[in-house]
């Protein structure tokens, strides 16, 4: 059985809000495969084991980064009303963030709000940024899963007083979100940390009320077309878009998508991304990797089965899953400068503003006084602006360059 590690610490995660994040990894692993975010007034055991894990041995706390490390091993979650109350934080936030992409389908950097200060249990919901440049907005939606709609605020407080009022007003959640929460509550302590990681990663959770196994997919296919009305789709420019349902068949021609804004596109170059598919994609992903890492044999069928398994799960994550995307770039990113720079290290990725996924890496050379810092573009590319005493004039050299490229 392959081993866990857990990573805790308290982050100030927002002005005036301070959150427990637990990350769980599996050993060997950079990436988490689960992520546990409560208020920081709860012991780090109890909430592993509202969500099924425990402590193999003490936590470790690191002073550098500040925060506290242990071997974790799955159990049953705690079932006591404390551990349920836990859970519920977090179906909460789950709720609400894929309510709010459903309403907003581009929303993004969620600010949670309080009631009473710094010493709330919980948040009662959370403000968020829609649209770009002019377009920018902030919008709201509440633990109870009332979203924003209509015009939205221009400053990020007036969103956070939308939701301080609608909590207030104890207004009702739109029509999915109880079906959402139903939902949620069928899930147990270790698949909710799993969710959670992914819909805080900009994933989202099924939108759809019934379940997968009523009918095939190629029933579904047959009946509605390849995709269905509120499907979370990645479209062939690589831009994910929510489904309004399927273009009238035109005979000669390939069959077409619409989605929200009217768009049509040819349904046989997207692919969906619903939260169920990229979440299983995950789980073939993590069995085939198990497999190819027992027992390595090349020359053994069942191995190299796997191995295929393990490269469609990735082709399809690269696409579907933001976290996956970046840190398969990253990946590429930094063999290219390891062939340069062998001794490459320290990367740190480089964001424009308002954007979540990073458009390169900073890295480090050499040791000491004689350290000098390079940029990695997303594309894998060794920017030719050299290397620099710090990683900050690196940096400046970089956009000084990509500024250049585009005059």
């Amino acid at each position: 059985m392959s081993r866990h590690f857990a990573t805790a610490a308290i982050v100030q995660a927002a002005p005036g809000y301070r959150e427990l994040r637990i990350g769980i990894r599996e050993q060997g692993q950079v990436d988490d495969v689960a992520l546990i975010v409560v208020r920081p007034m709860h012991d780090t055991a109890d909430v592993l084991a509202a969500f099924g894990w425990r402590l193999v041995g003490p936590l470790e706390y690191v002073a550098g980064p500040n925060e506290e490390r242990a071997e974790v091993e799955p159990c049953e979650p705690a079932d006591h009303g404390g551990a349920e109350a836990l859970r519920n934080t977090v179906r909460r936030e789950i709720r609400a963030r894929a309510l709010a992409r459903l309403v907003h389908p581009d929303a993004r950097h969620f600010h949670p709000v309080l009631y009473g200060g710094d010493h709330s249990a919980d948040p009662i919901g959370w403000t968020f940024v829609t649209g770009s440049g002019d377009q920018r907005a902030h919008g709201w939606v509440t633990a109870a899963g009332r979203v924003a709609d209509g015009v939205l605020n221009t400053i990020r407080a007036e969103a956070a007083r939308s939701v301080r009022g609608a909590h207030m007003m104890q207004l009702k959640p739109i029509p999915a979100g109880e079906a959402a929460f139903d939902r949620l509550q069928e899930q147990t302590g270790p698949e909710l940390a799993r969710v959670l990681l992914i819909v805080r990663s900009g994933g989202d959770v099924p939108r759809d009320d019934e379940p997968a196994e009523e009918a095939s997919a190629e029933d579904v296919e047959e009946a509605e077309g390849p995709f269905r009305k509120e499907d979370r789709i990645v479209c062939a420019d690589g831009v994910t878009r929510i489904v309004e349902g399927m273009a009238p068949a035109v005979t000669g021609e390939p069959a077409r998508v619409v989605v929200e804004g009217g768009s049509e596109w040819i349904a046989a170059n997207c692919l969906r991304a619903n939260f169920s598919d990229v979440l299983d994609a995950h789980r073939r992903s993590n069995a085939a990797g198990a497999r190819i890492r027992t027992e390595p044999d090349p020359t053994n069928p069942e191995w190299r089965a796997a191995l295929a398994k393990l490269g469609e799960a990735l082709d399809y994550l690269r696409k579907a899953d933001p976290t996956v995307r970046v840190a398969l770039d990253e990946d590429d990113a930094r063999d290219a400068v390891k062939r340069v720079h062998a001794d490459a290290c320290g990367f740190q990725p480089i964001h424009n503003p308002g954007e979540d996924e990073p458009v390169a890496w900073t890295f480090r050379t050499g040791h000491g006084a004689g350290s000098r810092y390079g940029v990695v573009t997303r594309t894998a590319e060794v920017s030719p602006v050299g290397l620099y005493e710090y990683p900050t004039t690196a940096e400046r050299a970089y956009r000084q360059h990509e500024a250049d490229l585009t005059r």
